[in-house]
């Protein structure tokens, strides 16, 4: 079965080893933004007074988009781009409710939901086109596309 889950993901661990690698990443953007601030005042603290939003931010970004990942391969029962275009839906909405508009949380879902289906499907995530033929490819992308009926 094209797309087919071989393994049970735990959306548990996947949600806490994205939530720690988005926090890294945030420290990290946080500190860029500490250091070339314009005000200059409270040391290295400031990483978190100042920016520690950026960190909680995208922390939750990537806890979210990994963790309903997971979570919708289990319930679907298949991991393709469809999977990637849910978590990037939401993901994308915590990116527009952090600007307080409704508006942007749609936009941020229909964006971020267009993008990770579009990098999903291409192979991107684990690489899964790597080492395939032209016609294993072709293969797989119409297993994407297929219902349930046609499999059988």
């Amino acid at each position: 079965m094209a797309g087919g889950i071989s393994e049970e993901r735990d959306w548990k661990a996947e949600t806490v080893k994205y939530t720690l690698g988005g926090a890294g990443l945030g420290l990290f953007v946080s500190s860029f933004q500490t250091a070339y601030s314009p005000r200059k005042s409270g040391g290295a603290l400031d990483v978190f007074k100042k920016y520690g939003g950026t960190i909680g931010y995208m922390a939750a970004m990537g806890g979210v988009f990994a963790g309903v990942d997971a979570a919708t391969a289990q319930i679907r029962g298949k991991d393709d781009y469809v999977n990637s275009a849910v978590a990037g839906c939401a993901a994308g909405f915590i990116a527009g409710i952090r600007k307080r508009s409704i508006p942007a949380a749609v936009g941020g879902c229909a964006f971020f939901a267009t993008a990770m289906a579009t990098y999903d499907y291409s192979g991107g995530f684990d690489g899964k086109m790597q080492g395939m033929t032209r016609e294993e490819r072709d293969e797989y992308r119409a297993g994407l596309f297929a219902s349930e009926k046609d499999m059988k």
